[in-house]
């Protein structure tokens, strides 16, 4: 919650408040789980998906530019970046994936519906700020209702064979 009080206040969030989520998320995963090697894999495979995406846009907006862009001057924060990856210690590799979706669209719609509403008009979109709202809205999903479990894909891939 305090990510994203400042991030749509601020337009920053402090950093320590990341590796603080990841380490809690960390814990949490580990009393799940009891074993590191169990899950070390989809910690990798996100991980790796993220740096494939940050790559891939640092790429196309450098291509549109004809010149070298860093993402993270103007199009994405640090703060973004860093949310992702606290939360890349936490969920499986599918539902990583299903959050990462979902919540570019979720935060996308509330934008739109913010930008609406508000006198005050801002281009920038406080990413990490809404997805760590979607993203207690899953925690609290995965623990009240113990039908699924964001730490294994085995939920979402018996959702998908139906």
């Amino acid at each position: 919650m305090l990510i994203f009080l400042q991030d749509t206040r601020d337009r920053s969030v402090y950093w320590f408040l990341f590796p603080l989520l990841a380490v809690t998320l960390i814990g949490i995963r580990l009393l799940k789980h009891l074993v590191l090697s169990e899950f070390e894999q989809s910690i990798l495979i996100n991980i790796g998906f993220i740096v494939l995406q940050l790559l891939i846009l640092t790429i196309y907006f450098s291509i549109k530019s004809k010149k070298w862009i860093n993402i993270t001057n103007q199009l994405l924060g640090l703060g973004d970046i860093l949310f992702l990856l606290s939360i890349a210690f936490y969920l499986s590799v599918l539902n990583f994936l299903f959050f990462y979706i979902v919540s570019l669209v979720v935060v996308l719609l509330l934008w739109i519906a913010w930008q609406a509403i508000s006198a005050k008009k801002n281009k920038f979109i406080p990413l990490a700020g809404f997805q760590s709202l979607i993203l207690i809205l899953f925690l609290a999903s995965d623990w009240w209702y113990r039908s699924f479990d964001l730490t294994n894909d085995n939920w979402l891939l018996h959702l998908i064979n139906k």
